[in-house]
């Protein structure tokens, strides 16, 4: 017999990797600008972060940028190189 819960078991961690590293960058970003971002508003491609906010916020994020990457790389956001 077919058995749909072991079956669904596997899928039950799909996509926490992304969030776990989403949460690090917005922590990061709260601990040096003290802005709280949504996760939603963050994304990670080819190891470039992009923030889908207000320009007052992205002008605020490119001054620290050098500080939020350094934050980033202590709360263990290890592939992340660039922020745009």
């Amino acid at each position: 017999m077919f058995n749909i819960a072991a079956y669904l078991k596997k899928f039950e961690n799909l996509g926490l990797g992304e969030r776990l590293l989403k949460e690090a960058i917005r922590s990061s970003v709260k601990e040096v600008l003290n802005f709280d971002l949504e996760t939603k508003d963050i994304v990670v491609k080819n190891g470039e972060v992009i923030f889908k906010v207000s320009p007052a916020i992205k002008n605020a994020i490119f001054i620290k940028k050098v500080s939020i990457l350094q934050r980033m790389a202590e709360n263990g956001v290890e592939n992340v190189s660039e922020i745009r």
